[in-house]
């Protein structure tokens, strides 16, 4: 290219950015997604503090009949991994 073309080419290219750039930092000419004022069902987020608290009486049901089976309680044994069960089951609704 000659050096007068390639002038010209740089100073489009410069037009261009200088154009990006005031269209960037041009407030009031961006459009806003309007939001919803009023949210019908908002989310309920879990407490994770009571998830974890109950998570924790689980886990120590279930090391307390693994516990009681190794003694040979079978039954009692049985009885407290159906009961961890249970408390999963609760610990996942709250």
């Amino acid at each position: 290219m000659k050096t007068k073309e390639m002038q010209q080419v740089m100073a489009n290219r410069k037009k261009t950015i200088a154009e990006v750039e005031q269209e960037l930092y041009e407030v009031r000419q961006r459009q806003t997604i309007n939001k919803p004022k009023n949210i019908p069902n908002p989310v309920k987020h879990p407490d994770p503090k009571k998830h974890q608290q109950i998570s924790f009486v689980k886990s120590g049901v279930r090391i307390a009949a693994c516990l009681l089976g190794f003694a040979g309680m079978y039954e009692i044994g049985f009885l407290g991994l159906f009961l961890a069960e249970l408390i999963g089951v609760y610990e996942e609704l709250v």
